[in-house]
Formats: structure tokens, C-alpha cells, sequence
């Protein structure tokens, strides 16, 4: 069988379909990868891929939806309804020029199923216009549904055009168990953390001597804000009694000026080999940072800075296995609270075990089956 993946162009949507895709890999069935620019990072996934779209990126999308503007990126703590909304002008558009492509694409290799992450505009609309059932996959705590309803009201001429009344029926994937959201409509499945190659250092393989606190902003923030969110945390990690690991990737470092002695900076490292050893993490809120800890069940300090970080934020801290604060209340004192507060590894611990007794995407093959059959 036949099944075709596609999501918009950031990794954050991306990779958390990468594991569904390498369990229906692995069955005997072919996949492939429908993406647009940029590609490198689908490309290293190890899976077929194919281009979609006009070569703009998802950020000119953004630029293109609100007349040349710059994208803000670090905001507030918006509502729910107010970041899907400014969000779903942005897709909409990223997902307009990818319709056409996608169309000639899913009509020249047929696929059996579509499965598509909530924020890809065009992929309801193509399997709605060719009959081809569809998947939506979720990549964390926010629902899907209602941005797919919300993108093909936004594409209603689009629609139209094509001679399709509207979104296609679909079934959902959840990649959070229910104490996390998601939908909770159709199927849910293990989070398995696919976090992009890269090498581990091997002293990083085993424990120190030390705690150990991994620092990330994710790949998004610092395109925007560079390291200026954890210029305040490295600082006030000088006076903790651990070993920060900064893995920003090559993000420019100066702001942060001379390094603290116990703080480290590193190359791109897979998230999930890194926090193997680790005792916690700090960073931004993003779903696949907040849902890689979470499946490793290491305690997490939030510092939300945009889109759905204030969501996996209130979602994390609920369940008691993260704290949350803003970029200028960081502080030492909050930095040892997170090693030493044995309420957070129970949350966190608590969390991983319900995420864990999840069907694993190879469980999920003969779902997949049945709905291309």
C-alpha cells in the first residue's frame, strides 16, 4: 500500500509523523514525503521525499499573509483562539501554493492514504477532491480538527474552484495520551521522539558527576530571537551546583558573552540521546521539546515565548511535572528548585508511564491497513 505524508515546511510539524512513517516503512508499505522549502531537514530523515510548492518558505507565507510584515514570533501569552487564528492566516497561505502540486502529485502515484499534519492546508482539500482517505496527525497537546475546519474556511474559493464542498472526513491521530489533550476523536499513539541526526558526544552517554540541565530554544525562537531568552538562565547558572549543557545548535552565542565554567556549549545533538542523561531541561515550550522530555520523563522548566508554548506550558505544569516562569524571573534559586523539587520527577515519571502505555506506531499498522483497504 500506498501512503502519502505531508505537512507544512518546519520540523515541528514535520518530525513527530517520521516514526508513523518509518512503522508503515518497516510493514512493507512504500511512503513519501510531500514537503515544501526548505527540505534539508526531511531529507536527513532517511525517507523518500518529493517537493511541493513555489520554493517560498513558510516565514515569506507569513510575510505574504500580513502585507509584508515581519512574522512576531515572541509574543504574549495569547488565548487558545487568538493564536490559532493569527496562526491559521499564515498556513493558509503556506498551503495555498502547495494545492496544485499536490494534486498532480496524489493523482499521478495514487495514494492509499493521506496522512497529513493539521496545519497543511491543501491536503484536505486533495483528499477530498480524489476520494482519498484521510489522516490527520497531530504533533502535540493543541487539537487538529479545528484548524482544519478554520484552514479550508479560509481556502473556501480554493475549494470551490476545484468543484469540493469542503474538507475531507477524516480520522485523527493523537500523539499525547488524554491527560495531555489532543482531539481524542480517533486513534492515539505513542510520542517517539524523532529529533533530526546529529552526533552524541560520547562522554554525554553516561551519567556525570554532576546533575546535568540541557538548555534549548528548539529551531524555531532562535531565528527570531537568537539566544536572548536564555542569556539570563546561563547567567544564573553559575551559581548552581550542576553542569548546563546549551544546545542551541550554530545559533550565534555572543550575547551570552564569556561562558560560565559549568555551562557547555554544544553542536546539534538529537534531543532524546541527550536528556538520556540528563536530570532536566529548560527551554522554550514547544511541542516536540516539551513531548521529548516528557516521553524521556525528565522534570522541565517552561519558559513560553510564542505560538503554542503557553498551551503545552499550562498543559506541562498541571500535571506536575514542569514549572513555568517568564525570561526575566530566571534565577538561581528557581534553577536548584528544578533539581531538587521531588514533586517533579513523580509528575514527571507519572507522565512518561501514561505516555508509554500508548500503542506504539507499529500497533497502529493494521489501523492504517484498514483504512486504505
Amino acid at each position: 500500500m500506498r501512503f502519502l505524508f505531508t505537512g507544512p515546511a518546519s520540523v515541528g510539524h514535520l518530525f513527530p509523523m517520521v516514526p508513523t512513517a518509518q512503522a508503515l516503512q518497516a510493514a512493507g508499505h512504500q511512503v513519501l514525503f510531500a514537503v515544501s522549502a526548505p527540505y534539508d531537514q526531511m531529507r536527513q530523515a532517511g525517507l523518500p521525499t518529493v517537493e511541493i510548492g513555489d520554493g517560498s518558505t513558510l516565514m515569506d507565507a507569513f510575510k505574504r499573509a500580513s502585507n509584508g510584515k515581519d512574522l512576531e514570533f515572541i509574543t504574549d501569552a495569547k488565548s487558545a483562539e487568538e493564536t490559532e487564528r493569527l496562526a491559521s492566516a499564515g498556513f493558509a497561505e503556506h498551503g495555498r501554493v502547495t494545492i496544485d502540486d499536490l494534486l498532480a502529485l496524489a493523482g499521478t502515484w495514487r495514494p492509499d492514504v493521506i496522512v497529513h499534519a493539521a496545519f497543511q492546508a491543501a491536503a484536505p482539500l486533495v483528499s477530498a477532491a480524489l476520494g482519498i482517505p484521510a489522516v490527520v496527525h497531530n504533533f502535540g497537546v493543541m487539537p487538529g480538527s479545528g484548524m482544519v475546519a478554520r484552514l479550508g474556511g479560509l481556502l473556501a474559493d480554493e475549494y470551490a474552484e476545484r468543484g469540493v464542498d469542503g474538507p475531507a472526513t477524516h480520522t485523527v491521530l493523537d500523539v499525547v495520551p488524554p491527560c495531555l489533550g489532543g482531539d481524542g476523536t480517533g486513534w492515539r499513539v505513542r510520542y517517539v521522539p524523532h529529533n533530526g541526526a546529529g552526533s552524541v558526544p560520547r562522554d554525554l552517554l553516561a551519567r556525570g558527576s554532576r546533575p546535568r540541565v540541557a538548555i534549548t530554544l528548539g529551531t524555531v525562537v532562535t531565528a527570531f530571537a537568537g539566544v536572548d531568552p536564555v542569556v539570563r538562565v546561563v547567567s544564573e547558572a553559575a551559581a548552581v551546583d550542576a553542569d548546563f549543557l546549551l544546545a542551541v545548535g550554530d545559533t550565534d552565542l555572543s550575547a551570552l558573552g564569556t561562558l560560565p565554567g559549568n555551562v557547555r556549549a554544544l553542536p546539534w545533538v538529537p534531543l532524546a540521546q541527550l536528556l538520556d542523561t540528563a536530570d532536566a531541561i529548560v527551554h522554550h515550550g514547544g511541542s516536540g521539546t516539551m513531548l521529548t522530555a516528557a516521553a524521556v520523563g525528565v522534570p522541565q522548566l517552561i519558559v513560553p515565548q510564542g505560538a503554542d508554548h503557553f498551551i503545552n506550558a499550562d498543559a506541562a505544569t498541571d500535571l506536575g511535572f514542569a514549572l513555568r516562569t517568564t525570561t526575566d524571573e530566571v534565577d538561581a534559586a528557581l534553577l536548584g528548585r528544578l533539581l531538587t523539587d521531588e514533586a517533579l520527577p513523580k509528575g514527571a515519571a507519572a507522565t512518561r508511564a501514561e505516555m508509554a502505555e500508548l500503542p506504539s506506531p507499529a500497533d497502529l499498522v493494521a489501523s492504517f491497513e484498514a483504512i486504505a483497504g
